[in-house]
């Protein structure tokens, strides 16, 4: 067989060869991002205030998990093995400061094929400094 009918066979019938690879990667997609389960869970938020800050605004006490992936792994978290955390520590002056939430989990979950993320994202926090009065 010469290289002319060589490139002559692959190319021919290309449009159903097209069609067949779009199918084919459609197919891949919805089995593979499309039969993604969500669970919600509420858990404790840990706010963190630096010393001589007093908050003048109301702290949340907890945060929604959103835990996302295949239901055969979602169903495994526990959902007091992950703590959420507000960090306020870095302020260095009063007023209204903005923190990420952070999340942290046991070690058994890091291999698990699932997205963890919270509902508030981002905790605000109106912080005014104490006087401290001198005697």
């Amino acid at each position: 067989m010469n290289l002319n009918k060589v490139i002559r066979s692959i190319f021919r019938d290309w449009p159903i060869k097209i069609i067949s690879l779009l199918l084919a990667v459609g197919i891949y997609l919805v089995v593979n991002y499309v039969v993604l389960d969500t669970r919600y869970v509420e858990i404790p938020l840990e706010v963190i205030i630096p010393p001589g800050y007093e908050v003048m605004s109301k702290v949340p006490t907890s945060v929604t998990l959103k835990i996302v992936g295949d239901e055969r792994y979602i169903q495994l978290v526990d959902p007091s093995a992950i703590n959420a955390k507000a960090d306020f520590t870095f302020a260095t002056k009063g007023g209204t400061l903005s923190v990420p939430v952070l999340l942290e989990a046991q070690e058994s979950y890091i291999d698990l094929n699932f997205t963890l993320s919270t509902a508030p994202e981002i905790i605000r926090l109106y912080l005014a400094t104490v006087d401290v009065g001198v005697e």
